[in-house]
């Protein structure tokens, strides 16, 4: 599901940069410049914001396997049933906004993160599985690609400087999967007619 890259993804940059919240760029962008007056949504800087503002994109390659019949990702044993995955590929743009309350801490942070990213570019999402109750995990690359773009703006008196940077994730697997009934057992009765044991001439009737 696409929240699941969503949450992998801020959790990664959390990881690096405690004060990194998921949130609407246009919600953030008023906030942090005091153009609205949102109670519940106090800004701390410097911070980054994470969001898909652009949405994502769905790839036109998609072959029969993935869209229909599915690969096999989940069994438990030889003898039950098996969920097969099919999935869907798209692209998913992550819009990374950072703000600051000078230049130099701006420049700080978005340099760390560009070192960070080009150091440790894996993604690992797992999707879970609800019907079938299992996991699909799998590790992505994140790429670059636009930015850092200056969108620094003084409102009010008050300066926040802002740079905007542009991430993403191609061919991410949306995942949905359906269960496969197999065979598990195969009986077979055999009937011998007796009474041409003697003859060496045995009729097998199954």
């Amino acid at each position: 599901m696409l929240k699941d890259f969503d949450i992998a993804f801020t959790e990664k940059v959390k990881s690096w940069f405690p004060n990194t919240i998921y949130a609407s760029t246009d919600i953030v962008y008023n906030v942090a410049f005091n153009l609205v007056d949102i109670p519940t949504m106090k800004l701390t800087f410097p911070m980054i914001s994470i969001y898909r503002p652009s949405g994502f994109e769905v790839n036109k390659n998609q072959n029969f396997a993935a869209r229909k019949r599915g690969i096999d990702f989940a069994q438990n044993d030889v003898n039950s049933d098996y969920a097969l995955a099919r999935f869907v590929t798209v692209t998913l743009p992550y819009q990374l906004d950072i703000y600051a309350k000078s230049q130099e801490d701006l420049n700080d942070v978005i340099e760390n993160i560009i070192q960070a990213f080009n150091i440790y570019q894996k993604l690992e999402v797992t999707q879970h599985d609800v019907l079938n109750d299992v996991n699909y995990v799998e590790s992505y690359d994140i790429t670059y690609s636009s930015g850092p773009v200056e969108q620094s703006e003084f409102t009010n008196g008050d300066r926040v400087y802002h740079y905007s940077i542009v991430y993403e994730i191609i061919n991410a697997r949306l995942i949905t999967s359906k269960v496969v009934t197999q065979a598990k057992t195969v009986t077979t009765d055999i009937a011998i007619d007796e009474k041409d044991l003697d003859n060496n001439d045995v009729q097998l009737t199954v």
